[in-house]
């Protein structure tokens, strides 16, 4: 439950998502949010002491198993389908929020490395007024670990309207944003109420970030010439 979405609970307690808020009301939480912290709370508080020099080796761990996981639920065929919306799309927007924000620096780092125009929008009230006059021929790139964060569904269904693509990136593979993209890529891992931003629940978005710019120059070789030319012009700057 703590990796569900409302709508994803609501879905599979063949409820509403009001019958959830209300449960969660009931229980004493002002909504489904707080309800999930104060499970996560509790699950984390009834779980065994850890053994001291443990948590390195946890994270290691998790972390590398995230991106063998990852690998394993990838759908080759949307990959290649997802990185040919890059490769033709004539600009593209990317669009993330707090720690997804994060990964939409590094996806649009990567852009730039291979000369491919691109930008960024980690304030969404900018992010809007950029969606709302979107033109054809542009790809949106979503990121949102839970699928669920307002502020950026408010700018993909904006995006929408202007009849553009959307890509997202994502560790729920049903959720809000994935009903409203044409496709969605998606890592191992959700990220639970206290795990927010934790680094074993975006490894496998990183990677999904370094498959489809490698997939552009599989695509491409001309991707790969410029990431050449754009890596020489940082030279000067090294010691």
């Amino acid at each position: 439950m703590l990796y569900l979405t409302i709508t994803e609970l609501a879905r599979e307690s063949h409820t509403s998502e009001a019958s959830v808020t209300r449960l969660c009301r009931t229980l004493g939480c002002k909504g489904y949010n707080e309800f999930k912290m104060a499970l996560a709370l509790d699950i984390q508080q009834g779980q065994p002491a850890r053994v001291a020099g443990d948590e390195i080796d946890n994270v290691v761990d998790e972390s590398v198993q995230a991106l063998q996981d990852t690998a394993r639920l990838l759908d080759r065929a949307l990959l290649e389908k997802a990185a040919q919306a890059l490769h033709q799309a004539q600009a593209v927007q990317i669009y993330g929020v707090a720690a997804s924000a994060i990964l939409g620096e590094y996806l649009h780092y990567k852009l730039l490395r291979l000369g491919k125009p691109a930008q960024l929008f980690s304030d969404m009230h900018r992010a809007a007024m950029n969606a709302a006059t979107l033109s054809e021929g542009t790809l949106v790139v979503a990121i949102s670990s839970s699928g669920s964060t307002r502020d950026l569904l408010h700018v993909v269904k904006l995006a929408r309207k202007r009849g553009v693509k959307v890509l997202s990136l994502s560790n729920t593979p049903r959720s809000p944003l994935a009903s409203l993209s044409d496709m969605q890529l998606v890592a191992a891992k959700p990220e639970g109420p206290l795990s927010a931003g934790a680094l074993n629940a975006k490894v496998g978005v990183m990677l999904l970030v370094e498959l489809l710019t490698t997939s552009l120059i599989a695509i491409d070789s001309h991707y790969g010439e410029v990431s050449q030319q754009t890596a020489s012009a940082t030279l000067p700057l090294l010691l």
